[in-house]
C-alpha cells in the first residue's frame, strides 16, 4: 500500500525569459503556497514567474529525478530551471497519468498526449524550404494579419526578436490572446500564411 506522502505535485512554470522554465515539486497541502511565493518572489534571480501546469502523481520524488534525467541537458547548473519548450515538458508531465490540479478545468484525457505527439510530429515534417520559401520570406498568422514573421530556417522563424518554431509560436499568440485551447496543442503550420495560402495547403517545391 503507498503511503500518503508518496503522493504530490508536479509543477511547470514559465519566467519573464521566454524558453525558461522552471520544473519542481511540492507536497499537495504546500502547492498554492508554493506558487504565491515563487510568483511573488521569483526563484534563482529570476522572475515573472507563472504557474502554467501541475498535476497531482504518485512516487511524486522519483518522477521529479526522472524528469531530470530526462532533461538534464537543458538544465540550468543545480537549479529547477530549463532551457526548454514548455509544451515538451507538459507532455512528459501528461504521460505519468496522475491528476491535473492546474489549471482547475482542466480534465484529463486519454487522448491528449497522442494528440500533443501527433501535432509535434507534424511540426517536424513541415518544411519552409520544400515548400519554396526562403529565409528572410514574410508569413502572417490567419486570424491576425497584424501578426507577422520571418522565415529564419527550414522550420523555424524569428517574432519580435526571437526565434520559434511554428507550434510554440502559435500557442503562444493565443496565449496573449486568451484564447487557448484545452488541449493547448496546435498544428502550427495551419495557422500561417504565406501570400494568403496556409502554409499545409502550400505544394511541396521539387528541384
Amino acid at each position: 500500500m503507498k503511503k500518503k506522502e508518496d503522493s504530490g505535485i508536479i509543477y511547470i512554470m514559465t519566467t519573464a525569459v521566454s524558453g525558461l522554465i522552471k520544473i519542481g515539486q511540492t507536497q499537495l497541502e504546500n502547492f498554492k503556497e508554493r506558487m504565491r511565493f515563487l510568483e511573488s518572489n521569483g526563484y534563482y534571480n529570476v522572475v515573472g514567474l507563472k504557474r502554467y501546469f501541475a498535476v497531482k502523481v504518485d512516487n511524486y520524488k522519483d518522477k521529479e529525478k526522472l524528469i531530470i534525467e530526462i532533461f538534464g541537458k537543458h538544465r540550468v547548473g543545480e537549479s529547477e530551471l530549463f532551457a526548454l519548450d514548455v509544451e515538451l515538458a507538459k507532455q512528459l508531465l501528461s504521460a505519468f497519468a496522475g491528476e491535473p490540479v492546474f489549471p482547475e478545468t482542466v480534465k484529463q484525457q486519454e487522448c491528449e498526449f497522442e494528440k500533443v505527439t501527433k501535432a509535434r510530429k507534424q511540426g517536424e515534417k513541415f518544411s519552409f524550404y520544400k515548400k519554396g520559401l526562403k529565409n528572410g520570406d514574410k508569413i502572417v498568422f490567419a486570424s491576425d494579419a497584424s501578426i507577422v514573421a520571418k522565415v529564419a530556417g527550414e522550420r523555424e522563424v524569428e517574432y519580435k526578436g526571437q526565434i520559434w518554431k511554428l507550434s510554440p509560436l502559435t500557442r503562444e499568440i493565443y496565449r496573449e490572446k486568451n484564447q487557448l485551447t484545452s488541449s493547448e496543442c496546435y498544428q502550427g503550420a495551419y495557422y500561417f500564411k504565406y501570400k494568403d495560402t496556409r502554409l499545409t495547403k502550400l505544394p511541396d517545391i521539387h528541384c
